[in-house]
């Protein structure tokens, strides 16, 4: 085993270490002073203000929509899809049960408390 070793501890030997040069931490100072970032990163949101409110303008109106719907009537029952020949109206046996209602209103209520919350932190955390 230590013959394997021999080898390497030879050629170690051979390379020996490597002095830097007298001014390198200088060089090295010298060299980051001139890469400083001297531009602030400009904030730019992933989504911007008027998807936000497109998609605001949806939920809304769903919200809204939703407890208009009884049990067995649906909006899309009564659309006439005859512009797309022979194609029956995909949406005919679909009812939308109170319950269900309920679930959607109550999961984007909780959607958009969780939202303001982790905006709230973020804007905290990352708040110069």
């Amino acid at each position: 085993m230590e013959e394997q070793y021999k080898d390497i501890k030879r050629l170690v030997k051979e390379a020996g270490t490597e002095d830097p040069s007298v001014d390198f931490l200088r060089n090295v100072m010298s060299d980051i002073r001139a890469t400083s970032v001297d531009k602030s990163v400009a904030y730019q949101p992933l989504i911007s203000k008027k998807a936000w409110l497109v998609m605001g303008v949806l939920l809304i109106g769903l919200l809204i929509s939703l407890p208009f719907l009884s049990e067995g009537t649906w909006i899309l029952d009564n659309m006439d899809f005859s512009f797309f020949n022979g194609v029956e109206n995909p949406f005919a046996g679909f009812k939308l049960y109170s319950a269900t209602m309920y679930g959607i209103i109550f999961l984007a209520i909780l959607f958009m408390v969780q939202i303001t919350v982790i905006k709230r932190r973020i804007d905290k955390i990352y708040s110069a």
